[in-house]
């Protein structure tokens, strides 16, 4: 039993320096705990209102060995209650009470002076009352008051200046202005301490909106502006010259607000200072111009070498990166500069040279070059091709032996070649054969016109497909066909009269391609396909009579038949032929 007590008595006197019984403070103080334990190895907690404690921004816990504090940071009066330290099975307690303070007003500031030995403005200065609390945070506030007014304006407010400078071009109209001084913090507002003086002050300019730097890529238009407070003329300057409006500078105002701009900006001006002057207001702004990285997109090879006809026009166009990028045209090395027949041209990116008439000295190697880029076009002038202007089509002729056969051209220039073909073999002049060229016109004649001289003459990609007949003998016709059926068809004298057809003395039998057919008096064979090797000399033989058909296929061309697709040749069989 002895020893439980000595034990108990021991743990209760652990505590060595106890809380204080009460503890009063105002409020917005810090309430500062402070108690000391016989060991610094024990267990401790602070407690308020039985609530336990823990470390924040208001409630600071800390421990130096046996000494144990508790400060409560601002305190405010819901703040009040029981604090309590624990020690093991020891504790000790203390009652905070949180008293409110007393909320006064400001002092008036004491020490007024005015200053008014400068132009147009006056110098107001003022101090602090000596005893003003310094808990509450506490704003100056300065007032005028146009002299024969009852009413006062608010001129200017600080929390820590006890000065300022007054100047005309804060006042709204020309007059005499007194002035007065107060303090103000959350409980309320000094008096009134009114300056001694008054002071005349006229309203001047002043600038609302100041001057801003630009910065910009060379080309481009630099915009500069600046807002006053008051309508006035004004001097803009670039680098101590005064601008003047026109050509590249455009100088404008609109009452109150002035602008400036600068085009076509050049890396020159880069760091150019920009100044703007009126009555009483100057402002600069620093001019930043950036070199333009200007690359050409790149050419399709069409665009890159021209080929151009003489009398038509050369236009050479390119893109460049930036639409204020300068450029160069070069032909051959030199400089291209504007001429009557050459425009040089800008539009956005766009860059081109027109030549209105091309001839054979506008070939050459053309370039347009930047400061960064080349760009090169191989431009080729000639001759354009001669072409046939009549005949547009292929020519179906015939004629008859021993007459004159005449095949004319007329070509778009007269200096076109001079090459006739016949049957794929070129034609050349001989005693019964002319080839004349006059002018844009092209003709071969053929004197003394033969069976011979029937077939397919050529001038460039016109075909003149002729045929030869008799003129008191047999009909012999040549027919030219590709890609349709031939007909060759003949008219007996009577309806049992026998024909037989032969194919360069070979008779012709019929076949899935050819068809003979008799009809009344008509005798007709049919090649429905016909291929190059169906060409050569067709008889129809009725025993007493024959008849000829000099026919030749083409692949490459349509149908020619020299007598018309309605034309059908006849003969009638003689009196003494086999019926």
């Amino acid at each position: 039993v002895e020893v439980r007590e000595r034990d108990v008595a021991v743990l209760e006197c652990t505590i060595v320096r106890k809380l204080p019984r009460k503890l009063e403070v105002l409020e917005g103080e810090n309430a500062a705990f402070c108690v000391e334990v016989e060991s610094d190895d024990m267990e401790i907690n602070w407690y308020k209102d039985g609530l336990k404690l823990h470390e924040t921004h208001q409630t600071i816990l800390k421990s130096f060995g046996k000494t144990h504090i508790l400060v409560i940071v601002n305190v405010a009066y819901q703040d009040s209650g029981v604090v309590t330290f624990v020690a093991g099975r020891s504790k000790t307690s203390s009652r905070l009470k949180v008293k409110a303070t007393r909320h006064s007003p400001p002092i008036c500031p004491v020490g007024v002076k005015m200053d008014v030995d400068r132009p147009n403005s006056a110098l107001l200065t003022w101090d602090p009352a000596p005893n003003s609390p310094t808990s509450t945070r506490s704003i100056f506030v300065l007032e005028r008051q146009e002299v024969g007014s009852q009413e006062w304006q608010k001129c200017f407010t600080s929390e820590t200046a006890t000065s300022a400078e007054i100047g005309g071009d804060s006042v709204p109209c020309d007059g005499n202005y007194r002035f007065r001084v107060c303090c103000i913090n959350k409980y309320g507002r000094s008096g009134h301490v009114e300056f001694p003086k008054a002071v005349h002050l006229v309203p001047g300019p002043k600038i609302c909106t100041r001057l801003k730097g630009c910065e910009v890529v060379e080309g481009e238009d630099a915009h500069f502006s600046i807002e006053l407070s008051a309508p006035m003329v004004g001097t803009w300057f670039l680098n101590s010259a005064q601008l003047q409006h026109g050509g590249r500078y455009s100088i404008q105002q609109s009452q109150t607000q002035h602008s400036l701009v600068i085009c076509e900006t050049c890396t020159t001006e880069d760091t150019a200072e920009v100044t703007f002057i009126a009555n009483g207001v100057r402002d600069s702004a620093v001019l930043r111009v950036k070199p333009a990285v200007v690359k050409f997109n790149a050419l399709s090879d069409l665009d890159s070498h021209k080929r151009v006809d003489i009398g038509n026009p050369i236009v050479l166009y390119c893109e460049v990166s930036h639409p204020f990028a300068k450029v160069s045209w070069f032909k051959d090395g030199e400089e291209l500069q504007l001429t009557d027949g050459l425009n040089i041209q800008s539009d956005g990116n766009m860059r081109r040279i027109v030549i209105q008439s091309a001839d054979a000295s506008h070939s050459g190697v053309y370039t347009c070059e930047t400061s960064g880029d080349v760009i090169k076009f191989n431009v080729d002038v000639s001759e354009p091709p001669v072409m046939i202007v009549e005949p547009k089509d292929d020519v179906v002729m015939e004629s008859f032996i021993s007459e004159e056969i005449h095949l004319q051209c007329e070509l778009s220039r007269s200096s076109g070649r001079v090459r006739w073909f016949k049957d794929g073999q070129e034609v050349e002049e001989s005693d019964t054969v002319q080839l004349i060229c006059e002018g844009p016109y092209r003709r071969l004649t053929i004197l003394n016109g033969s069976v011979e001289d029937g077939g397919e003459y050529v001038y460039d990609s016109v075909a003149f497909l002729v045929t030869i007949a008799g003129k008191n003998e047999d009909i012999r016709a040549t027919i030219y066909f590709a890609g349709k059926p031939i007909v060759l068809e003949i008219e007996v004298s009577r309806p049992s009269a026998e024909v037989k057809w032969w194919l360069n003395g070979r008779e012709v039998e019929e076949s899935s391609n050819i068809t003979i057919t008799e009809d009344g008096l008509i005798r007709r064979l049919t090649i429905h396909s016909p291929t190059p090797e169906d060409s050569g000399k067709y008889t129809c033989d009725a025993v007493d009579d024959t008849i000829d058909f000099q026919v030749k296929v083409s692949g490459k061309r349509q149908c020619h038949v020299s007598f018309g697709d309605d034309f059908c040749p006849k003969m009638r069989v003689l009196p003494g032929c086999r019926r």
